[in-house]
């Protein structure tokens, strides 16, 4: 009787840590998933851009989801401390979404090089939108 309350108690202890694992990386899933919407959002607003006004917009609302994600980085920073790991080599879990990252990167980065947005930026007001926007994303840290 007392192997099979040791057993059970061993059991209830596995299954709360692998739990905490678990939800630590889905709350990094969430947190990598939510920053590429932000990103797909901001990439087909500012293509589906009319004028200068439609582009200041969507800068800026782009630039206001930065701030949000620091803050949500932040939180979850506080919540698991030991996540500076795993900067170096993340979980095996995280790939799927940190390569979607990197391909939602590659399409932001296409996205300000395109004819659209050249064009754009000849309007000073969105070249001061990406102005502010830069400021911002230089000032934004991500996980302290």
């Amino acid at each position: 009787m007392r192997k099979i309350k040791y057993l059970t108690f061993f059991i209830a202890v596995l299954m709360c840590v692998s739990c905490a694992g678990n939800k630590k990386i889905n709350d990094m899933k969430e947190f990598i998933n939510e920053t590429i919407r932000c990103t797909e959002v901001f990439i087909m607003q500012i293509s589906e851009s009319v004028n200068e006004n439609d582009a200041v917009s969507t800068i800026e609302a782009f630039g206001k989801s930065i701030i949000m994600l620091e803050e949500k980085s932040s939180a979850i920073k506080k919540k698991y401390p030991d996540i500076d790991s795993w900067f170096d080599e993340p979980p095996a879990e995280l790939e799927y979404d940190l390569d979607k990252l990197h391909v939602a990167e590659k399409k932001f980065k296409d996205a300000l090089k395109s004819d659209k947005v050249r064009q754009l930026r000849k309007d000073n007001n969105v070249q001061t939108a990406f102005m502010n926007l830069i400021n911002e994303l230089e000032r934004v840290k991500f996980f302290q």
